[in-house]
């Protein structure tokens, strides 16, 4: 179970990587960053719903807006810290930054993943409250994951001047590598039976009304979109807000209130990095890593592959 749930995070980081590379490129031909932001999850909904209407695909959408209606409160605060806080921070910031050191800076959200841990508690087995505790086992893995992608954006960071745009889009992409594991985790604790389709279809009914917000903001300020942003945002809900969203939820939810599998899992998102880079390399012409990002890549996967192997071992429940 372990190892297809960590197979099925790997997967989905592959389906992620093409969100940076879509951005920049919708970024890049002038379209307004909000409209980026709000129209890859309104694609979504209709795509999640029009999924869930296949008879071999197992979602009961129903069950989910009963539980959005019996704790509304719940499920709208969580949805948007892990939606709107996580990807409007992150297509802003992707003003400045190019794709690459996007995907770079925002695998931090493995280290934020895990400090987020104490802040959740789950019933024992006695049937009483206990606070979860942060897996130490991690810890060192984690360093050495932090180092390669250090490595790998120190060079490059070089040739970009320290302005308040270039600082301002690294604490947006903070905020947005906090908030999504710490939204996703909140809602898995109180909803462990959800699978990974029926979890993203109650977040998103519950974060839509904020999107048509967002999309209003962006209609009035710059008028309608333009139709690369309108194709690339489709691709982009496509591949990784339905594909890789639904993976990495299902792969989490099948770890459910066992945080060192869950930080596992979450850890293979460091893969984007590696993904973005060669797909750049692939698709939009970027050049070749330098020594130095080589051996960043190269310290960086062999902590996600000390955090897997030792990942696979695990057997205790926390």
């Amino acid at each position: 179970m372990q190892i297809k749930a960590i197979l099925l995070g790997v997967l989905a980081a592959l389906f992620f990587s093409l969100t940076f590379l879509l951005n920049e490129l919708s970024l890049a031909d002038t379209g307004y960053w909000l409209w980026v932001a709000a129209l890859r999850y309104i694609w979504m909904l209709p795509m999640i719903w029009l999924l869930g209407q296949v008879p071999q695909v197992k979602a009961d959408f129903k069950k989910v807006w009963q539980l959005v209606k019996q704790a509304p409160a719940r499920w709208f605060i969580w949805s948007n810290v892990c939606f709107v806080l996580f990807y409007v921070p992150l297509v802003w910031a992707g003003q400045f930054l190019p794709g690459w050191l996007v995907s770079s800076l925002w695998q931090l959200t493995i280290i934020f993943g895990v400090l987020t841990t104490p802040l959740m508690k789950v019933r024992n087995q006695q049937g009483h409250l206990e606070r979860l505790k942060i897996p130490h086992d991690k810890v060192k893995w984690m360093i050495m994951i932090v180092i390669g992608i250090g490595l790998t954006a120190v060079q490059s960071t070089q040739n970009f001047h320290i302005t308040l745009g270039f600082i301002g889009a690294v604490i947006a992409i903070l905020i947005a590598a906090v908030c999504y594991p710490l939204g996703n985790r909140q809602l898995g604790m109180h909803y462990p039976d959800l699978n990974g389709l029926e979890k993203v279809f109650g977040m998103l009914i519950s974060t839509y009304p904020t999107f048509l917000i967002l999309a209003t903001i962006s209609f009035v300020h710059s008028g309608l979109p333009t139709s690369s942003t309108l194709l690339n945002t489709f691709n982009v809900a496509l591949s990784s807000g339905v594909v890789a969203t639904v993976l990495f939820f299902h792969a989490t939810a099948m770890a459910k209130n066992n945080m060192e599998t869950l930080a596992t899992i979450e850890a293979t998102q460091s893969f984007e990095v590696l993904f973005t880079v060669l797909l750049g390399i692939i698709f939009l012409h970027h050049t070749l890593p330098n020594h130095v990002q080589l051996i960043g890549l190269g310290v960086m996967l062999l902590g996600i592959a000390g955090i897997n192997l030792t990942g696979i071992k695990w057997w205790r429940r926390v």
